[in-house]
């Protein structure tokens, strides 16, 4: 922990500017499958626009879910240090649990979700559903927030009712986020039939 608290935080700017390259290197790769399906007719350029829709959207939708938990947390005044992500992780921030209210803790939780819920009907005004890749993105995305909704929404109907958030936190198993996935799952595969 101390280890931790003397690295400097890393500035908004530095944090932003890498997740918004990541978000247009993903859209890109996409929409280059995309135009490359529509232009030719191919199968296998369908296909792939396909993949690349499911791999984009879970991005987007985890970026989008993040900086809203992260927006949420500072708009609630909570100490909410950034930092420097490792690998493919998506966290950018550090929620003191001990420091921070419950009031603090849902501001950051309902920020997720706003996020994530913009992101969505961003997606519906701005792409038009003339192809499987892109009924794919925003059905993607929308899997990506039942998948983060059915985790969360257990955490907060135990917070709102008085647990403390770190104890819940601390009880979530494998098994969650195993029926968490099939949730997300099924739900893009749904939403996917149901736009198409």
């Amino acid at each position: 922990m101390t280890e931790q608290t003397s690295k400097p935080e890393p500035t908004l700017f530095s944090l932003l500017s890498r997740d918004t390259a990541i978000a247009a290197a993903a859209i890109s790769v996409w929409a280059a499958a995309d135009t490359w399906h529509l232009v030719t007719g191919i199968w296998f350029a369908q296909a792939i626009s396909i993949v690349n829709a499911i791999f984009v959207g879970y991005v987007l939708g985890a970026l989008f879910h993040e900086w809203g938990h992260y927006t949420g947390a500072k708009l609630s005044g909570a100490n909410a240090p950034r930092v420097k992500p490792k690998g493919t992780s998506l966290f950018r921030f550090n929620f003191d649990m001990a420091e921070n209210s419950q009031r603090q803790f849902h501001w950051m939780s309902f920020g997720g979700w706003v996020f994530h819920w913009g992101l969505l009907l961003l997606l519906f005004l701005a792409i038009p559903f003339d192809s499987l890749g892109r009924i794919a993105l925003v059905s993607s995305v929308f899997g990506f927030i039942i998948y983060a909704t059915v985790i969360e929404t257990g955490i907060l109907r135990q917070t709102l009712g008085g647990s403390d958030p770190a104890e819940t936190l601390g009880k979530l198993s494998a098994k969650t986020f195993q029926q968490a996935g099939i949730a997300g799952s099924l739900s893009g595969l749904f939403a996917l039939a149901a736009l198409s």
